[in-house]
């Protein structure tokens, strides 16, 4: 096996990073944060969390680059970062196998406008329904990675107790909603 080391100018490497694929691993890293967020939704650092997911979400994932670990990276860049509850951020990890890049639009556009409602709740206070919204949103990352066969239902499922909870329906709310980029 050979490698080939490529040379870029300046400008095409800094095309590139911003047109980073992410990869089935940082979307399991979004549910990490999901978690964290239910367990401790009045943390200080959340509304931070979240708005980095949402600058990684809402970034072109249109090169052909891939950079492991790039949500734990972020996280690590967030002041007064609760270290204990994200404790998974301070290791990278090395991917051997079943890397897989997300290339279609669909799981980053739901992602942002579930991440845009859960920011705008952190920043209202609401911390009821931001516990509510990351229980309901905590797999779907992983649903989007996967390529969940039966979408549609497992949302449905997942979303039922804050729809009944916020007389919502939230999986079309999230749908409806144009991606901006």
């Amino acid at each position: 096996m050979q490698i080939v080391f490529k040379k870029f100018s300046e400008k095409q490497s800094n095309r590139e990073v911003n047109n980073l694929l992410i990869t089935n691993y940082d979307f399991y890293d979004v549910y990490s944060i999901l978690i964290a967020i239910r367990l401790k939704p009045q943390n200080e650092c959340n509304a931070e969390i979240v708005q980095s997911v949402i600058d990684i979400i809402s970034a072109p994932q249109n090169g052909n680059d891939v950079d492991s670990n790039i949500v734990r990276k972020k996280i690590r860049e967030t002041d007064n970062l609760d270290r204990d509850l994200f404790e998974f951020a301070f290791v990278d990890n090395i991917y051997t196998y079943g890397i897989r890049s997300i290339k279609e639009d669909y799981p980053y556009s739901f992602l942002k406008n579930a991440f845009d409602k859960l920011l705008k709740c952190i920043n209202d206070g609401d911390y009821n329904q931001v516990y509510a919204l990351a229980y309901a949103l905590h797999n779907v990352p992983i649903f989007l990675s996967d390529g969940c066969k039966n979408l549609k239902k497992a949302l449905r499922i997942e979303f039922s107790n804050y729809d009944k909870k916020y007389g919502t329906d939230l999986r079309k709310e999230l749908l409806q909603r144009k991606f901006e980029e």
